[in-house]
């Protein structure tokens, strides 16, 4: 699956398309939007002119991503849906990265890729990529759009094929011999992440730095700097003069 399959389209004329809404009540949604400030699909849902399935199903959509609702026999999707608390617009970014459904490294890697080919969703590139299910995708674009989708999402499509386009580095502070570890940055190009990597060292003179290297769910330190090491080097590194004040090699010539 992808973009090109998916063409992106707004919310109210895909829902349209689809036979969800009519224009009639579309307009008269926009219209209360314009009125309360309050997002399209929180208004459709309100009013009663979509479920949360429907604003969920819809959204995926515009990501590239088909899903469905698997209905129980003794509940229907509509009592499952309910309104969110009306909050301050957040970014899908945003979302996913406070609920902590993606990896730090994965999501600057998605944005990476976003902004290399700006047709492309940044849900459609993270479920492609193995990064996020298309379920939780749609689940997430509803709760941005104010809508608390609690029936059970499915994915319509095959799970997507791990990303094969190549591994991702990740640059690590180490803060002192506890170890702990703090992200400094991500990218898709190792010598990217070594020169972030120095550039921090002369920045920041951290305790340690190392770079990781993750692909397919695996990952290993391809990279390390520390401290006391570069201490080491730089003592063994003086010249014959400095460490005994003259040069041995010329003695009793």
């Amino acid at each position: 699956m992808h973009s090109a399959d998916f063409p992106w389209r707004p919310l109210g004329r895909l829902l349209v398309e689809d036979g969800v809404l009519t224009h009639l009540q579309l307009e008269r949604s926009l219209a209360e939007q314009r009125r309360s400030g309050r997002l399209l699909g929180q208004v459709l849902v309100a009013q009663g002119h979509v479920t949360g399935v429907d604003l969920a199903r819809a959204l995926a959509r515009q990501h590239g991503v088909e899903v469905r609702a698997e209905r129980s026999a003794d509940a229907t999707v509509e009592r499952e849906d309910r309104l969110a608390p009306h909050d301050s617009w957040r970014s899908l970014g945003m979302l996913l990265s406070e609920k902590g459904l993606v990896a730090p490294a994965a999501l600057q890697r998605a944005l990476a890729d976003q902004r290399r080919q700006p047709d492309r969703r940044l849900g459609e590139i993270l479920v492609q990529g193995g990064f996020l299910s298309a379920p939780t995708l749609a689940a997430v674009l509803a709760e941005q759009h104010g809508v608390s989708v609690e029936a059970k999402l499915v994915a319509v499509a095959a799970a997507p094929a791990p990303d094969t386009r190549g591994p991702a580095f990740a640059v690590f502070a180490v803060d002192g011999p506890s170890a702990e570890r703090r992200e400094v940055c991500a990218t898709s190009n190792l010598l990217d992440a070594a020169d972030a990597a120095c550039d921090y060292v002369d920045e920041r003179l951290p305790w340690a730095v190392e770079i990781e290297r993750s692909e397919n769910g695996r990952a290993e330190v391809v990279w390390t700097y520390s401290a006391e090491r570069a201490a080491a080097a730089a003592s063994t590194s003086k010249s014959l003069v400095e460490t005994y004040g003259f040069d041995p090699t010329r003695w009793g010539s």
